[in-house]
Formats: C-alpha cells, structure tokens, sequence
C-alpha cells in the first residue's frame, strides 16, 4: 500500500486542511432536538455519533472481505460502522462553542472518526484514503499503521431541505474536500472510493449513542 517515508507528507497535507475553520455555525436552541432512531437525525452536530446510510438504505460499513483494513462499503457483505463527527483533527466539538450549539451550517466540512478503527487502529482512527500520491485503489478506511492520509468531508444539502442553514436533516451530498488528485466519491460494487470527479454520493445520517467515547477518551482527550 503506502510507503512509510511518505507518512510526514500525507499528514502535512491533512492536518493543513484542519486549520482552515469550518463553515458550521450555531443554530438557535428550538432547532437543535434530536430524536434517536427516526429516519434521520434533524441536524448533523459536532461529537455526535452516527450511521451512514445510502439512498437503497444500506448502511455504511466495514467489508468482510478486508477484514484486516476495514476497508468502508454497503451491501450485506459489509459490517455496520460508526462515525464520530469531527471539527478538526484535533477536536471533535468545536472548542469555540458550547457544546449544546454544536451544529454545523449545511455547505460544511468535517472530519469523520471510525470509532471501531481496524487491526492496526483497534481504539479507532479518522478516515483515511488510500488515493494517489499515495496509493492507486482509492479506497477508503480507517487510519492505520504508516497509512494516514486523512480526509476532510464536504457535506451539503438535498432533498427536502436543499436551502436549510443547517446541516441535514433529510439526504446529504456527500464528497471530499482535501485530497490532491481526488475530489469526490462513488460507489462501485458497493464499495465506497475517491474519484478524481467532483461526484457526490447521497447519504443520510443517523444518530446513535457514541457507546466507546471512553476509547476515543483514551487514544485522545480532545475528541
């Protein structure tokens, strides 16, 4: 896969995009209700902990057939993972607010935290990429090892609610946002890649508990 002498250059190239500040902005308190298990959480917020499902309703999670990676697809041959959303590497609430005003302004990026990680990031890791210059098959996991290319998300409205301030609560146009060579994302037989197309997929989040904040307390305390 990655070759570890490009490590320092694939996390100079993420944590770069980390800096920049996000486009989330908080919302007033009557807007911010979240109800667990209904179709879709109202509003995407910072340190909440979610689902991802495509349009078909498959939910977003690791291949059995890369046990070892936990390379991300769809589809039954795929193990349901769950995502913490981040503000940066560094926070997953945005330290500059409170966290009851933590949602983010639809048009955002973020950060995506596997709380389940794989062999070589057991306690978790963010989102990498295994796209070019570092790698060629495009595709996406979680950290691990020398192979830590991150990637920023880029979330923007659909659906019902295209001009919503807020992020979601319907269907969400999913693509990255800092990789060199690749600037969106696809499906290919339900696996989930970078493509160097500005392509969205269309996905919905769904809350659910963060059951291993303790684990992400540990590997870091500022998440």
């Amino acid at each position: 896969m990655l070759a570890n002498v490009k490590n320092a250059a694939a996390a100079y190239l993420a944590l770069s995009l980390a800096a920049q500040p996000s486009m989330a902005s908080p919302l007033n308190a009557e807007h911010q209700e979240h109800r667990l298990g209904q179709k879709a959480t109202d509003y995407i917020q910072y340190g909440r902990c979610y689902t991802i499902k495509n349009g078909d309703g498959e939910e977003l999670g690791h291949l059995k057939s890369t046990p070892s990676w936990n390379y991300l697809g769809f589809g039954s041959n795929a193990k349901t993972a769950h995502f913490k959303v981040c503000q940066s590497l560094g926070h997953c609430y945005d330290p500059n607010r409170s966290q009851s005003t933590q949602v983010l302004w639809n048009q955002a990026r973020f950060w995506l935290f596997d709380v389940e990680g794989n062999a070589y990031s057991p306690k978790g890791e963010f989102i990498a990429a295994n796209s070019p210059p570092f790698g060629s098959n495009r595709n996406l996991y979680p950290g691990g090892a020398g192979y830590k290319y991150f990637v920023n998300f880029w979330g923007e409205n659909d659906g019902d609610y295209p001009d919503s301030h807020a992020l979601g609560p319907d269907k969400v146009k999913l693509r990255v946002d800092n990789l060199r060579d690749d600037k969106g994302l696809v499906i290919t037989n339900k696996n989930l890649k970078c493509t160097p197309k500005d392509d969205f997929v269309m996905v919905s989040f769904h809350e659910v508990k963060c059951s291993s904040a303790s684990v992400l307390e540990e590997q870091n305390p500022e998440l």
